[in-house]
């Protein structure tokens, strides 16, 4: 599989027909392929008896014919967008077939439940941790019904009624929150290829801790805000420095925020087009594959979230 493809997962759900339109519009504009693929598994135990006393087995042929026609019918939505789409199904748990097929694409794409917790389909266990195994660079696409022109409700939807290929570049922006780790590092580069690709502006944000700000008892003075945010504003434009050197043709603001960075990017997630965040920032635990920010942000963005893993860092 080439490398320039992007692996979109799907189960036939609402949520996975929008993170495809996603993946589609950003296809065309960025000349890649789609590869779309749909696993299942059959339980093989605690299955009820028939009449005879013999276990009942599912009918692993039209479990399968279900997941055929589902991939089927993503092609031909992609391809009604005018993006070219190869499928694929497959036996297994759907994270583990999505990060074993990450290594050889660019780019995955999943759906997800936004604003008040992932979906109960299969999607929304593969939204939660594709992120923290992929191989790849992964991008969590949420869902609202009803909300920031998302798609047609399930029963409704049918093939090529998705976004064009401006969908995905509706902002003209790409933020992406950084706290001064390898992990953020990474993320900022990722930001700068994807502003490139959107052809599309880069804010570069670092939220300091609410914790920055408290005042306790035994401290002579309470914290100076303005002294702080200097100086986390003159670390963040020594890190973006390299970033400008290297895209001098992209158009970069850098930014220090108060009020944390779950709150500032979901926030400034209302007025882009992608938000970029590590797996993991400074201070998060050693074997925590998802930090809490990262997994904040997956939450509560109206935008897609692209996660940097630890094994892209």
């Amino acid at each position: 599989m080439s490398a320039s493809t992007i692996l979109v997962g799907v189960d036939g759900s609402a949520e996975s027909d929008h993170a495809l339109d996603w993946a589609a519009a950003y296809a065309k504009r960025t000349a890649a392929a789609l590869h779309v693929v749909s696993s299942y598994t059959l339980p093989g135990f605690f299955l009820p008896l028939d009449e005879e006393g013999r276990r009942i087995v599912p009918d692993d042929v039209r479990v399968r014919t279900h997941v055929e026609r589902t991939v089927a019918q993503a092609a031909e939505r992609a391809a009604r967008a005018g993006v070219e789409a190869t499928t694929e199904v497959a036996t297994g748990d759907p994270t583990g077939v999505l990060v074993e097929r990450s290594g050889d694409h660019a780019l995955a794409v999943v759906g997800a439940r936004g604003h008040g917790g992932f979906a109960e389909r299969l999607l929304g266990t593969v939204s939660a941790t594709l992120p923290a195994y992929a191989r790849c660079p992964t991008v969590v696409v949420p869902f609202r019904e009803g909300h920031g022109g998302a798609p047609e409700a399930a029963s409704d939807a049918r093939p090529g009624d998705g976004p064009t290929a401006d969908t995905v570049r509706r902002f003209g922006r790409v933020v992406v929150g950084v706290d001064g780790s390898p992990g953020s590092d990474a993320a900022m580069a990722e930001g700068a290829a994807q502003a490139r690709a959107l052809a599309a502006e880069l804010l570069v944000v670092h939220a300091l801790a609410a914790d920055r700000w408290t005042h306790l008892p035994w401290t002579p003075v309470p914290p100076d805000r303005e002294a702080l945010l200097a100086a986390a504003g003159d670390e963040l434009a020594s890190r973006v420095a390299p970033v400008r050197a290297s895209a001098p043709e992209l158009s970069i603001t850098a930014r220090a925020m108060d009020g944390g960075a779950p709150r500032a990017l979901a926030e400034l997630s209302e007025s882009a087009d992608l938000v970029v965040v590590g797996s993991r920032g400074r201070g998060g635990f050693r074997g925590l594959l998802l930090g809490s920010t990262s997994q904040a942000v997956l939450r509560s963005a109206h935008c897609p979230v692209l996660v940097v893993g630890t094994s892209t860092d």
